[in-house]
């Protein structure tokens, strides 16, 4: 992949001060998970989650271990991990961390046009952050960057059509006058894009 496409994304700051971390040897990301599953492990025993997740969320993730994760509960058996990640401190710490949401975006889309496939995970970097600092450390990001969102990318098991069919007119809502009137005459094309 192009490396240069990634950097050319887009934030909400146009500082582009955020970083990736790629993790693209399984190994690697095998160590990562085998410093954090103990710990995380060992702490949902004494009922101690992530902010996020209590003994029913965590109970339904461990019930999906065996198949939809295949037997890894923090990476999903991806072989490859992408983390944005930007310092987020101070004034505009909200901004950093929608610059690496918007990052994270453009890398799956990115990893959607050269056939890879993605999951987008929330709950390993939880993992990292507030129980297993150590695996954290494994990736040398700096202790005050965000790091909200893991990507988990690969070439995909299964093929499939991406993106959900459904009908989204039910979603947009359109703004009209109140007598139904369309004094705007551009609007009636709209009815059309969805």
């Amino acid at each position: 992949m192009n490396g240069s496409a990634g950097a050319a994304a887009g934030d909400a700051t146009a500082a582009s001060q955020y970083e990736y971390t790629v993790i693209d040897d399984k190994s690697r990301v095998r160590e990562i998970s085998n410093e954090a599953y103990p710990v995380m492990d060992a702490d949902a025993k004494k009922h101690i989650y992530t902010h996020s997740f209590s003994d029913f969320f965590y109970s339904k993730m461990k019930q999906s271990e065996k198949t939809v994760r295949k037997g890894d509960l923090l990476f999903c058996s991806a072989p490859h991990l992408f983390i944005a990640h930007e310092k987020c401190v101070g004034k505009w710490a909200e901004d950093s961390k929608a610059n690496c949401i918007v990052a994270t975006a453009y890398f799956e889309l990115l990893c959607n046009a050269y056939g890879l496939g993605t999951t987008i995970m929330s709950y390993p970097s939880e993992v990292l952050n507030e129980l297993a600092p150590e695996a954290r450390a494994i990736l040398n990001i700096p202790k005050d960057h965000y790091t909200g969102l893991i990507v988990g990318f690969g070439y995909p098991e299964i093929e499939y059509a991406r993106g959900v069919q459904k009908d989204r007119r039910k979603k947009i809502h359109r703004w009209s006058y109140d007598d139904g009137s369309d004094k705007s005459g551009a609007w009636n094309s709209m009815d059309q894009l969805f």
